[in-house]
């Protein structure tokens, strides 16, 4: 596979699986070079070390981007699995209210808000005196993603292992309550995390309902690296292209979205009231229609 074919199926991928995409990258790279440096001894300071976020203001301050870097970096490969899993999931139920360029300004946001809300509580709250810890994951960015969805669909149905149908907003209060009561843990910086996550989704939502976007910015700047990087012969013939393809504005895509999934929580209702024999053939030919989109 060529880098051009690498670069169309990446531009051509839903939002969430880019997203893993990126976080693959990061592993299999970060993985590569802490072994060449280990095997070499260049240095006792390993490479993820330096994409990590860590809790000391003055190491921050000469590492600063690790606040963006650590919430696509993960040291272990359950770690890896278990997170892409869930934004794998949680990906799919965003997009079905929200655009893709909402999920990954929440993604930023969220890792954004859970590094601040970590940093600030290892050096201001007197359990952490003294403690230096390094962050890296993208936990707090996925949480921002479980809590906004949850604020949209608090009745969607999720179908949990061992467990049955769980309410999408009793998922979202039990993972934030699990993250509350384990701030003392040893993980105590990735459950912190969490919570500034989960604040990142919640004022998210709320504002948005206000017609305050504040993920604009984000979502502005990853609009300008993309285009910078992006070659101008690509642009024009992209322009081109698009004079023969209607493309709708985030507010329609939201409404169409929104009626997709009122439709949705009509038939699951059904379902659950009646069973799947229930429905007519234009429900269920409804129902196979929105599980494509998604």
């Amino acid at each position: 596979m060529t880098l051009n074919e690498i670069k169309h199926k990446f531009s051509i991928s839903k939002p969430y699986t880019q997203l893993i995409y990126i976080n693959i990258a990061f592993f299999i790279i970060v993985a590569i070079v802490n072994i060449v440096v280990t095997l070499g001894s260049f240095r006792s300071v390993g490479f993820s070390d330096v994409l990590q976020l860590s809790s000391d203001f003055r190491l921050f301050t000469k590492h600063f981007w690790t606040i963006i870097s650590y919430m696509f970096v993960h040291i272990s490969l359950l770690h890896l699995f278990f997170n892409m899993i869930c934004l794998y999931w949680f990906g799919q139920l965003f997009l079905m209210s929200f655009t893709g360029k909402q999920l990954i300004g929440i993604y930023i946001l969220g890792g954004i808000l859970g590094g601040v809300v970590y940093m600030l509580s290892y050096n201001y709250i007197p359990f952490f005196e003294g403690k230096i810890s390094l962050l890296s994951g993208a936990s707090a960015s996925i949480m921002a993603i479980i809590v906004a969805t949850a604020l949209d669909m608090p009745n969607m149905p999720i179908r949990l292992l061992l467990v049955g149908s769980v309410k999408l907003k009793w998922l979202a209060v039990v993972t934030v309550l699990i993250s509350v009561l384990g701030i003392t843990s040893n993980n105590a910086g990735g459950e912190i995390a969490h919570i500034g996550g989960a604040l990142a989704g919640w004022l998210w939502f709320v504002l948005l309902k206000r017609n305050i976007n504040i993920i604009k910015p984000i979502n502005y700047i990853i609009s300008a690296i993309v285009n910078f990087f992006s070659s101008k012969p690509r642009l024009k013939k992209d322009r081109r292209r698009a004079k023969y393809h209607y493309v709708k504005s985030d507010e329609q895509y939201n409404m169409e979205q929104k009626q997709n999934n009122r439709n949705l929580d009509a038939i699951l209702d059904k379902i659950r009231q009646s069973g799947y024999n229930s429905l007519t053939e234009d429900e269920k030919k409804q129902l196979f229609d929105i599980s494509r989109k998604i």
